[in-house]
């Protein structure tokens, strides 16, 4: 190979330098999953603090007074 060649195949493909590491992927996939499930944790506890609000909310309040409806006679 000459060096018109060599500088023709440099510019058409030029050296990577900002290429990732190698296992950069798998560190990205690896923080993006610890981000998801404490994320996941968080919002579970918040569901249960929230049920468990409501539930003594309804257990508190007064129970409604039941109206017996009138039968009418034939």
């Amino acid at each position: 190979m000459n060096d018109k060649d060599r500088e023709r195949a440099e510019r058409v493909f030029p050296q990577q330098s900002d290429r990732y590491e190698k296992g950069s992927a798998m560190t990205l996939i690896q923080e993006a999953s610890v981000a998801q499930k404490a994320k996941s944790a968080r919002l579970r506890a918040e569901r249960m603090a929230r049920d468990a609000r409501e539930s003594e909310a309804l257990a508190a309040a007064k129970p409604k007074k039941r109206v017996k409806k009138a039968v009418a006679k034939a």
